[in-house]
C-alpha cells in the first residue's frame, strides 16, 4: 500500500443514475490496501441520494463539501450543510437526500474497502435498464439491505 493524493476533479467517474447523475471514486481496495473506498457524490435538487438502508458489515462516513441534504440516520431527519461530518456504524439504518434548490456535494468513506464493486456493477445495470428487482438484488449482494416498510398508520374511521 502507498500514499494516494487525488486532486479536485480528478478520480474515476462512474454513472449510476439518470441523466449522468454519478459518482467519482477517489481511492479503492487497490490503493488502501482494503482499508476503505472513498467516493465523491454530487445530488442535484430534488435528488435521492440513497433511500434508508443498512450495512451488515460496512461502516459510512459522510462530509458535506457544500450545499445542504437532509440526512436520515436511524430514526432522525436532519438538514446538514457543508462542513457537516456524520459517522454511521454497520448495523444503523440512513439515508440522504437533498430536499434544496442548489446542488449539493459530499465525500463518503466506506469502510472496509469494496463498495467501488457495487457502483461498478450498478453503472452496468443502469446502462442496460435493469428493473427494480435487479437492483435489489444487485443492493442486497453487496450489502445495501433496505430498511423495512413502517406500515402506514391507519385512523379509525368516525362512526
Amino acid at each position: 500500500m502507498r500514499a494516494a493524493v487525488v486532486e479536485p476533479g480528478e478520480g474515476r467517474f462512474i454513472a449510476v443514475g439518470s441523466a449522468g447523475t454519478g459518482v467519482t471514486v477517489k481511492v479503492t481496495a487497490s490503493e488502501t490496501g482494503g482499508l476503505c473506498t472513498v467516493w465523491e457524490g454530487h445530488v442535484p435538487p430534488g435528488a435521492v441520494g440513497a433511500g434508508p438502508h443498512y450495512h451488515r458489515e460496512r461502516d459510512e462516513l459522510f462530509y458535506v463539501l457544500e450545499g445542504e441534504l437532509v440526512l436520515r440516520i436511524g430514526d432522525e431527519k436532519r438538514t446538514v450543510r457543508s462542513g457537516t461530518f456524520a459517522f454511521v456504524p454497520r448495523g444503523t439504518i440512513h439515508g440522504f437526500h437533498n430536499a434544496g434548490r442548489a446542488n449539493a456535494t459530499m465525500l463518503v468513506v466506506h469502510h472496509p474497502a469494496g463498495f467501488e464493486q457495487f457502483l461498478e456493477e450498478m453503472q452496468r445495470l443502469a446502462a442496460r435498464g435493469g428493473t427494480r428487482a435487479d437492483r435489489a438484488e444487485l443492493a442486497t449482494r453487496f450489502d445495501m439491505i433496505p430498511a423495512p416498510a413502517v406500515p402506514a398508520f391507519i385512523t379509525p374511521r368516525a362512526r
